[in-house]
């Protein structure tokens, strides 16, 4: 394994290899220009040259609390071995925070606004921002949710996940329903336009595991590669979904967050209305049933099973802060 790495550092970004240790992200590397992380990619090369571009114009715009890919010698962000896509960047310092205390949470959302703050400018090359809009996406994740209660009421008998399906199917079409036409109503397709036009991204990933507590006190922020060209809104609403989750629906600390994050980035009243829609809309019992049903029917083990119920339980939840953002 040892020579593999030494191959790609050297052939790819002309380092020579001295040693290296695992961690959970990749491969943390000594080389003869200081420490590396080497990491076997798990996106594609199209999220591989988003996240890219965003990285840089970030950094251009001042905001540095990021590690950028190296480019190889070819040119690329990447390089490929054996057709696999690996990854090298300056190892991220600091520690991962926990989100325990109310401040990370806080710090999390300042950090937040000023990534997108500085997004101003970004242009990303032709075909990297050409994913499905929200809107179609929601209406094809109803269109199977129904497709799939139509297959288990034909059959003769119910597992435990059909039952669980049945279960939610009524309550979480309803509301993905009602927040598929809040997003139309509230301006969603123009807004995401101009948005476009003047530089957006929106990073999908930040969390726990992706923020990292410097020496110092500031937050550093990784996990790029899951980058889309999508609003701003999407960011802050998915945050918000996990510290109502996490916290059991702290509303003070919601407030707060949502304080932090308008004080430091100016959003509108009109782009402000997505926010209900995008925390509404039951995203993750959608997607995990659809992964079930159509991907792994052979077999359905009792962690899948337990993962789907406590991702019903949340989403039940996340009525609760519908209703609150509904009601202020």
């Amino acid at each position: 394994m040892e020579d593999m790495y030494q191959k790609i550092l050297w052939e790819g970004y002309g380092l020579r290899y001295q040693s290296g240790v695992r961690t959970r992200t990749g491969l943390v590397c000594q080389t003869d220009q200081g420490l590396r992380e080497l990491k076997k990619a798990r996106s594609s090369r199209r999220e591989i040259l988003l996240a890219h571009d965003v990285k840089c114009r970030l950094y251009e715009n001042g905001f540095t609390s990021l590690c950028r890919f190296a480019t190889a010698q070819d040119g690329n962000p990447f390089f490929v071995w054996d057709g696999t896509y690996y990854l090298l960047e300056d190892v991220m310092q600091g520690e991962a925070i926990e989100e325990e205390q109310p401040q990370d949470w806080l710090d999390g959302a300042a950090l937040m606004a000023k990534m997108h703050c500085a997004a101003n400018g970004l242009k990303l090359r032709e075909g990297l921002a050409q994913a499905a809009a929200l809107p179609q996406v929601w209406q094809k994740r109803l269109n199977e949710l129904a497709k799939i209660k139509k297959r288990i009421e034909r059959q003769s008998g119910y597992s435990a996940l059909d039952l669980l399906v049945l279960r939610y199917y009524q309550p979480f079409f309803t509301r993905a329903q009602r927040a598929l036409e809040q997003l139309q109503q509230a301006n969603y397709t123009k807004l995401r336009k101009q948005q476009q036009a003047q530089g957006v991204f929106c990073h999908n990933r930040i969390k726990g595991n992706h923020l990292y507590r410097q020496t110092d006190g500031s937050l550093w922020i990784g996990g790029f590669e899951h980058c889309t060209a999508d609003v701003f809104l999407l960011d802050l609403a998915t945050y918000l979904k996990r510290l109502w989750r996490k916290t059991q629906g702290d509303v003070t600390l919601l407030e707060s967050a949502v304080d932090i994050y308008c004080s430091t980035r100016d959003v509108s009243e009109e782009e402000m209305r997505l926010l209900l829609p995008l925390t509404a809309y039951p995203e993750k019992f959608l997607r995990l049933v659809h992964e079930n049903y159509n991907k792994r029917q052979v077999c359905i083990s009792p962690a899948m099973l337990a993962h789907l119920t406590q991702t019903a339980e949340e989403e039940t939840s996340m009525g609760i802060l519908e209703q609150y953002l509904t009601e202020n």
